[in-house]
């Protein structure tokens, strides 16, 4: 019944939902009911992730109705080639990494971090779920720092759970690793996928090395930093010879709360 619906469902106003939420946030606790009700176990209705299997219980439900951000979707489709290697930095449930995950196939990999232990292993399900054996969860956030950090949660399934803790409603350790440090062990990335709820400066400081050399593409969904963010990219981006836009293609602007952000070597703009 709850795919039937979902499937029947506009992708506008599911969309349009879930983003009320952060629009209106005295309508939050009534959208994540209703939507935690469409949120179940099944096959992913529509969008890139069509006819996978997965388990969107607690979470957001664009994850199994396939609507979840649908440009974000056919950007990460676009730059996951078939043996190509796919980062998910706060990889939540997998929705991402499961549609990389197929994408680039037996030869390719998806490295899905996420320091949340519910998730993680909501990801570990996800993946077993499509017989995935590209799937490599790493249980551990993405911060400046290698060692342990301090990790705020708002609830066990939370997209909110983040390193910033001053709203958490509680406050756990964690594993933390650098983009550099990691890579220097592991396969580089073709893609790089950011969404950690306004710690997005620290994590692509931490990798700075490994984009330098490497040149991945990278999708960032940017949380509160306004004009920060666009400093940092002048900053350290653009030396390295990197485009940042939109997923639309416009250029960034500092007054948005929540957007998100396209960066591009030269070589992938030119070509």
């Amino acid at each position: 019944m709850t795919n039937i619906l979902l499937r029947l469902l506009p992708s506008p106003v599911i969309r349009g939902a879930g983003r009320l939420q952060f629009k209106i946030p005295a309508l939050r606790k009534l959208i994540n009911i209703v939507g935690h009700g469409l949120a179940k176990e099944g096959v992913i209705q529509r969008g890139a992730g069509k006819g996978l299997r997965f388990n969107a219980r607690g979470c957001n439900p664009g994850y199994l109705a396939g609507t979840s951000e649908p440009l974000e979707q056919e950007i990460l489709l676009k730059h996951s080639p078939p043996g190509g290697v796919f980062y998910d930095v706060g990889a939540n449930a997998g929705f991402h990494a499961m549609i990389a995950a197929r994408a680039v196939g037996a030869a390719g990999c998806v490295y899905a971090f996420e320091p949340t232990p519910a998730l993680a292993a909501r990801l570990r399900d996800n993946a077993t779920r499509n017989s995935f054996e590209n799937v490599y969860i790493v249980e551990a956030a993405i911060s400046g720092i290698d060692g342990e950090i301090s990790f705020g949660m708002l609830g066990p399934l939370s997209v909110l759970n983040s390193v910033r803790t001053d709203q958490a409603a509680e406050t756990v350790t964690v594993r933390s690793i650098r983009l550099d440090t990691f890579c220097a062990d592991h396969r580089p990335p073709d893609l790089v996928l950011i969404d950690i709820e306004g710690s997005e400066i620290e994590a692509l400081e931490s990798g700075l090395q490994m984009i330098a050399k490497h040149r991945p593409v990278i999708m960032v969904e940017v949380h509160y930093l306004g004009h920060k963010f666009i400093e940092f990219v002048n900053r350290a981006l653009l030396p390295l010879r990197y485009t940042a836009m939109t997923y639309e293609g416009g250029p960034l602007i500092s007054e948005n709360i929540r957007y998100h952000v396209l960066l591009l070597p030269e070589e992938v703009v030119s070509a």
